[in-house]
């Protein structure tokens, strides 16, 4: 491995490092403040988003007017949906959670019934595979009935797990050698 390829993927493991940590430890320790800054990234999104599409409305002059008219409304509900976002961060950082815990939740309980009728038919010990499906079934289900307290425990893991991946990661950079 070249000396110059090998500084480039170490430089690469330290900047992931550093950037994990940080929004790791962000997330871990101020929870509300980074999903107010989650929510205020996407907010400012559907804001670009809209104006962008307000912006080919006036570039489409030879399409339809169905088509413009379609691009308008989408660029208008993009851009309200963004500013909503920026009007109460409280709420929308609530409402980031709430579908953190919807959505993984979700998951989980989909998941649990493919493995409950597809890969239990392919494992070999049936016991583990069922096991596994009632888990994700149940972990799935309780995210849905309670996806805001769900949500916030899933955050506060993902916090935990970049947070150890970012340190680990600073650790190999710190010790990596080119041999």
């Amino acid at each position: 491995m070249s000396g110059e390829f090998f500084n480039t993927m170490r430089k690469a493991i330290g900047i992931d490092g550093l950037i994990s940590s940080i929004i790791g430890a962000l997330i871990l320790f101020l929870p509300n403040l980074s999903a107010k800054v989650a929510a205020g990234m996407i907010g400012a999104t559907l804001v670009v988003i809209g104006l962008f599409k307000l912006w080919t409305f006036f570039q489409l002059k030879s399409e339809g007017a169905m088509a413009r008219l379609g691009n308008l409304l989408v660029a208008i509900i993009y851009m309200v949906a963004g500013i909503f976002i920026f009007v109460d961060m409280q709420s929308a950082a609530i409402s980031l959670i709430l579908v953190v815990g919807i959505l993984t939740g979700m998951t989980w309980v989909i998941e649990g019934f493919v493995q409950l009728t597809i890969l239990n038919q392919l494992a070999n010990n049936k016991f583990w595979a069922t096991l596994a499906a009632f888990v994700s079934i149940l972990g799935g289900l309780s995210l849905l009935f309670s996806p805001v307290l769900g949500g916030l425990i899933v955050w506060t893991f993902f916090g935990v797990t970049l947070l150890v991946i970012g340190i680990v990661k600073l650790i190999q950079f710190a010790t990596l050698k080119n041999s």
